[in-house]
C-alpha cells in the first residue's frame, strides 16, 4: 500500500529523522526529545518493538524472545506520548485539481503519519466531511505503518461539506487533549465554525489548507461554466483579466483571514497547493512553520 501513496523508501528514511513539534509540550518540559522514551518499572507497559541496536537492554522482553528468538524492546504508557489525530477531508471538493488535491492531501497525510509513528505518537486517522465519515487506528509504533498506510489508500469519499458538523462530531469524543492536525481546502459555508470548534482550550490545533494550482492561479479564459461540486449549481462567467485579478483580490484577503482566525486562536495555519512537490515543497513549509522539526 505504500507504493499506492508514492512514499519512496528514500522519503522514508528522511521522515524518520522528523519530529512533529507540539508547542504546549515543548512549554511544559523544555527541548526534552520524544524520542528518547522515559523507562521506569511504574510506568505502564502499553507496546512493544523490534530491538535495535543501542536500545536499552533492560527493556527487552525475554519472554518473547523464549517464545520467538527475536528480540523486542517494551514500550510504556508515558506523560510524554503525544496523541496525533490527522483529520481528513475526503468531500467532494477535494477530488479536484490537477495534481489532485484528495490524493496530495493522503499522500501528505501518510508522511506525517510515518512522522508520528517514528516519534512513537498515538496515531488517530479521521476521515471528515458533513460529518465523520470513519476513522482508523489508534496506531502506535512502526510496526504499524503497513496499517496506517492501508487506510489512508482505502480513504472513503462523501458528496457534502459540513465542517461545524464534521469537526464538532470529531472533537465532541475526545476524552485526552491532542495534536489535532486537519488537511482541507476549507471550501466549506461552515469552515470558520468548524476552525473554531477545532481549536480549542484543550485542544492544539494545526490547519494545512490545501488549494489546486487551478484555484490559486486560474488561467483566463472566455465564457467558463463554473460547477460547484458538490451541489451540481453552476454559473456562467468571463475570465478576463479584470475578472482574474479580482478574484486574486479576494483569494488573498480570505486566505489572511483564515491565517488570522487561526492565529487568534492559538492554531498554526499554512496554505499549500496540490501541485507543490511533497518533499521539497511541503515539508520544507512545514518545518518552516515550526509543525515539524
Amino acid at each position: 500500500m505504500e507504493s499506492s501513496l508514492s512514499l519512496e523508501p528514500a522519503l522514508l528514511r528522511r521522515l524518520e529523522t522528523l519530529t512533529l513539534v507540539s508547542r504546549r509540550r515543548l512549554a511544559r518540559q523544555g527541548q526534552g526529545d520524544r524520542r528518547s522514551r522515559l523507562r521506569g518499572t511504574s510506568l505502564q507497559y502499553v507496546d512493544f518493538r523490534a530491538y535495535a541496536p543501542g536500545d536499552d537492554l533492560r527493556q527487552i522482553d525475554w519472554n518473547a524472545y523464549g517464545r520467538s528468538g527475536e528480540l523486542f524492546v517494551r514500550l510504556y504508557e508515558d506523560e510524554q506520548i503525544l496523541p496525533v489525530h490527522l483529520l481528513i477531508d475526503v468531500s467532494r471538493s477535494m477530488d479536484y485539481g490537477s495534481p489532485n488535491k484528495l490524493q496530495k492531501a493522503l499522500q501528505l497525510a501518510g508522511a506525517l503519519a510515518y512522522v508520528a509513528l517514528c516519534g512513537y505518537d498515538r496515531l488517530q486517522i479521521g476521515f471528515l466531511a458533513d460529518r465523520p465519515v470513519s476513522t482508523a487506528g489508534p496506531f502506535w509504533g512502526q510496526h504499524q505503518r503497513a496499517a496506517v498506510f492501508s487506510a489512508l489508500a482505502a480513504a472513503p469519499r462523501s458528496p457534502r461539506t459540513d465542517f461545524a458538523a464534521s469537526l464538532a462530531g470529531y472533537v465532541d469524543h475526545l476524552k485526552l487533549p491532542g495534536l489535532l492536525v486537519f488537511i482541507s481546502d476549507l471550501l466549506s459555508p461552515t469552515a470558520e465554525a468548524g476552525l473554531r470548534r477545532l481549536a480549542t482550550a484543550m485542544h492544539e490545533a494545526i490547519v494545512i489548507h490545501l488549494l489546486s494550482p487551478q484555484e490559486l492561479e486560474p488561467e483566463p479564459a472566455e465564457d467558463v461554466q463554473l460547477i460547484d461540486r458538490e451541489t451540481g449549481q453552476s454559473v456562467e462567467v468571463n475570465l478576463d483579466l479584470g475578472t482574474i485579478a479580482r478574484y486574486r483580490q479576494r483569494l488573498s484577503a480570505w486566505i489572511d483571514h483564515l491565517a488570522q482566525l487561526c492565529r487568534e486562536r492559538s492554531a498554526r495555519y499554512v496554505c499549500l497547493s496540490s501541485g507543490d512537490d511533497l518533499e521539497r515543497s511541503m515539508l520544507r513549509a512545514l518545518r518552516a512553520q515550526g509543525i515539524l522539526s
